[in-house]
C-alpha cells in the first residue's frame, strides 16, 4: 500500500510538471511575476527540445501570473503603443490565484492522507474536486475581463475537472494564449524595469544573430531582421 502511495505522489507531481512545462519557439518570451510582485522575463533554455526552447515556471508558485507573448520581425515595434485591457487582465487573473492556492494547498497534505484510512481519502478527494470547482468557476466568471474565449475556457476547465493536478495551472494557463491581445514590446514596457528591458533585448539580440547568421549576408531577409532588431532595441531601452 505504502509503494502504490509513493507511485500515485510521483504521478500527482509528473502530472503537474508535464502541465506547466512550456516548449517556446524561437520568436516567444514568458513574463512571469516574482514573488515581491515585479515581473521578469524567460525565453526559456539554450538547449532545444523538439526545435523549442523548454521553460519551467516556479512550480511552488502556482498563483503568479504569467504572460506568452512572442515578436516578429514583420512588423515594427513600437514603444508608444499602449497595451490596453493589460490592468484589467491582471486583475481579472488575480481573483482566481487565491482559490488555485487553496488547491495547492489542498494537494500538499496529500502524503499524509495517503497514509490514513479510505475515509479520510474520500473526504480529501471531495475537498480538492470542490475547491477546483470553485477555481474554475472564478475563471469562468471573469473570462470577458482576461479575454478568455469559450473555447479557451472549455479546454482550461476541462483539463483541470478531468486532471486535477492540471487545476494548478489555472492561474497561469489565462495568460497562454495572450499574443494575440498584447504587444510585446508595449507590454514588456508597462511591467518590466529598465534592467529587465535591457536583459530582454539583450535576449532577443540572441534569438536574431542566430536567424541572421543562417541568412545570406545583404539578402533581403537579413536586412529585415538587422532592421527589426535595431528597432526593438530602441523601443525597449
Amino acid at each position: 500500500m505504502l509503494l502504490t502511495s509513493w507511485w500515485l505522489l510521483v504521478g500527482v507531481v509528473g502530472m503537474y510538471l508535464y502541465d506547466a512545462t512550456l516548449l517556446l519557439y524561437h520568436n516567444e518570451v514568458v513574463l512571469f511575476e516574482r514573488r515581491d510582485g515585479s515581473w521578469s522575463f524567460s525565453v526559456g533554455s539554450d538547449f532545444e527540445l523538439a526545435g523549442r526552447h523548454v521553460y519551467v515556471p516556479a512550480l511552488l508558485a502556482p498563483h503568479r501570473a504569467e504572460l506568452r507573448l512572442r515578436w516578429s520581425s514583420a512588423r515594427v515595434p513600437s514603444a508608444l503603443t499602449a497595451p490596453r485591457g493589460l490592468r484589467a487582465w491582471r486583475i481579472g487573473v488575480a481573483a482566481s490565484a487565491l482559490p488555485v492556492t487553496l488547491v495547492a494547498m489542498i494537494f500538499a497534505v496529500l502524503p499524509v492522507v495517503l497514509l490514513s484510512n479510505v475515509l479520510v481519502l474520500l473526504g480529501w478527494m471531495v475537498a480538492v474536486y470542490a475547491a477546483i470547482a470553485f477555481a474554475v468557476f472564478r475563471v469562468w466568471r471573469l473570462r470577458k475581463v482576461t479575454g478568455i474565449g469559450g473555447k479557451e475556457f472549455t479546454g482550461i476547465a476541462s483539463d483541470a475537472l478531468l486532471c486535477a493536478p492540471y487545476s494548478l495551472d489555472l492561474v497561469r494557463k489565462q495568460g497562454l494564449h495572450a499574443a494575440g491581445r498584447f504587444d510585446l514590446v508595449s507590454t514588456a514596457r508597462r511591467l518590466l524595469d529598465a534592467g529587465e528591458r535591457l536583459r530582454l533585448a539583450g535576449a532577443i539580440r540572441g534569438r536574431l544573430q542566430r536567424q541572421m547568421d543562417i541568412e545570406e549576408a545583404g539578402s533581403e531577409r537579413h536586412a529585415q531582421l538587422t532592421t527589426y532588431l535595431q528597432h526593438i532595441e530602441g523601443a525597449l531601452a
